[in-house]
């Protein structure tokens, strides 16, 4: 047999064994292991004291007044005003949980923040790289699109001087 606590599929036979839920074949056959294993023999011994332990472990008798203070809590809890409720809501205990969340987003924003800071476009006026300003370069992006259109106007003059209408080239 091999040994149940090396393998982890098999941890729950001994669990088994402690608690008598194992039949007779299995429970023979790591009893036969158990006297060559000192790790089972000693999971063995110290189950069956926590077995024991539990076994003279009384739990002490429920007070007579017990189920009558449970619903007299319970209807308090009930009756209670909504700005009462509303405190109750508002304790720092009940904050908690929200506090590692809050500090999740705040850590993926500043990193949105830090990682996309240099991307966005200069505002006009302002130097880029070369030492040419964006209104430099703006100016000379219209000078060409304006040259571009008095092109198309001297070819559409010079085909209707020709006769050529058809053709306009864009």
């Amino acid at each position: 047999m091999n040994c149940p606590l090396l393998a982890e599929d098999t941890t729950d036979v001994l669990l088994d064994y402690s608690a008598g839920r194992l039949d007779a074949k299995r429970t023979a056959m790591l009893e036969t292991h158990m006297l060559s294993c000192v790790r089972c023999a000693a999971f063995r011994a110290e189950q069956t004291e926590v077995w024991a332990a539990l076994e003279l472990w009384e739990p002490e008798p429920v007070s007579m007044g017990f189920n009558r203070s449970l619903w007299q809590k319970i209807e308090e809890s009930a009756s209670a005003s909504w700005y009462r409720k509303l405190v109750d809501a508002l304790r720092f205990g009940a904050w908690k949980p929200v506090f590692p969340l809050a500090a999740a987003v705040f850590v993926v924003a500043a990193g949105f923040v830090f990682d996309h800071q240099g991307t966005g476009t200069p505002a006009p006026g302002i130097l880029n790289g070369s030492g040419v300003s964006m209104n430099e370069v703006d100016q000379v992006e219209k000078t060409l699109d304006d040259l571009q259109l008095l092109r198309q106007f001297d070819a559409v003059s010079a085909g209707v001087t020709s006769g050529q209408t058809d053709s306009v080239p864009m």
